[in-house]
């Protein structure tokens, strides 16, 4: 028997366009995405799921051939929207990582500071710990599994050949960037007004009294505050996580032209 290469090439394509697009979303999704995780573990976990959900798709475009300019355009195609996707999700999970920054500078606890296995740079400890915290609520929340189950419900609302982003699209993802810079900055606003008060009243204080040795005073209080600020933060995160995800999803869900 005999297979001519236009069906082998057909057949290619009906794998290696969807593969693509959900591998490219697992290349840049949080938890996948990040440098722990090895290259190989992401293509293989993407080839297993584009295997699992094959027979659900719907079929590619016959008329566009795989080794050609109008196949190269498309796999760029899929490579976008994939990285679209999964960049929302990096989004909200360094939005945390800028809230532990914010409160560990104004704290003094910046000081203690490691390597990001995540992301290969110094971060301050308590940027670590809010994105632990977050990583853990995108996985006991499901968020993995309800991406996945996007990037395939974008195979029916963004086809393979005629779906594509628009410059609208560029635009609200680059929007996200100001996004996670606001929502950082409002969950921290209450240790920062906090943190504030206590160095204006450490500021008086030394005015007053010029002989009292206020600065090193000063610092293991803010040190100390800083730490209950943490555990009162701590407790409504998950809150914040939520309203944040929903937005995110939605967001999601514009992308691929989806109504959630």
């Amino acid at each position: 028997m005999e297979y001519p290469t236009s069906v082998i090439l057909d057949w290619m394509a009906n794998y290696f366009w969807p593969y693509t697009r959900i591998a490219a979303m697992l290349m840049v999704m949080s938890v996948t995405g990040a440098r722990f995780v090895s290259t190989r573990v992401r293509l293989y976990l993407g080839l297993a799921i584009t295997l699992a959900v094959m027979p659900m798709l719907p079929a590619v475009p016959d008329t566009i051939e795989l080794l050609s300019f109008e196949g190269f355009m498309i796999l760029m195609e899929q490579i976008i929207i994939g990285v679209a996707m999964g960049t929302v999700t990096q989004f909200m999970i360094q939005t945390f990582v800028i809230l532990g920054q914010i409160l560990g500078m104004q704290s003094s606890l910046g000081f203690a500071s490691m390597v990001d296995p995540a992301n290969g740079q110094n971060t301050p400890l308590l940027g670590q710990l809010f994105m632990l915290l977050a990583t853990m609520f995108f996985l006991a929340t499901d968020g993995h599994l309800k991406m996945i189950q996007l990037v395939v419900m974008s195979f029916t609302t963004l086809p393979v050949g005629s779906g594509a982003l628009n410059t609208v699209d560029f635009r609200e993802l680059a929007l996200w960037m100001g996004i996670m810079f606001k929502v950082a900055l409002s969950m921290s606003l209450s240790g920062i007004i906090a943190l504030l008060t206590i160095n204006l009243s450490f500021g008086v204080m030394t005015r007053a009294a010029p002989q009292l040795n206020i600065f090193s005073l000063g610092f293991a209080f803010a040190l100390l505050v800083g730490l209950l600020l943490c555990w009162y933060i701590i407790g409504g995160l998950f809150s914040h996580y939520e309203l944040f995800w929903i937005q995110g999803e939605q967001q999601v869900c514009r992308f691929i032209r989806l109504n959630c």
